[in-house]
């Protein structure tokens, strides 16, 4: 039985700092974009995020791709 991996979807995540929580631990909220291209390049996506985190107040934690497959059973 062969498995065939099919491309759903792309996001841009980007993990920003949301403070300290109550037992000192970090807290982050995520802001995700959805309908990335899934031809954009790694390059592409992360000069998107870096245009994107200059418009936050909160600092960045962290820059995600997220990418969704759906897999065929042959």
């Amino acid at each position: 039985m062969a498995v065939t991996p099919i491309a759903v979807s792309r996001e841009l995540v980007l993990v920003m700092d949301n403070g300290i929580g109550a037992s000192g631990q970090p807290l982050t909220i995520n802001r995700t974009y959805k309908y990335v291209k899934s031809a954009a390049l790694d390059d592409d996506i992360n000069t998107v995020a870096q245009t994107l985190i200059g418009l936050q107040e909160s600092e960045n934690v962290a820059v995600q791709r997220r990418d969704v497959f759906e897999l065929i059973v042959e």
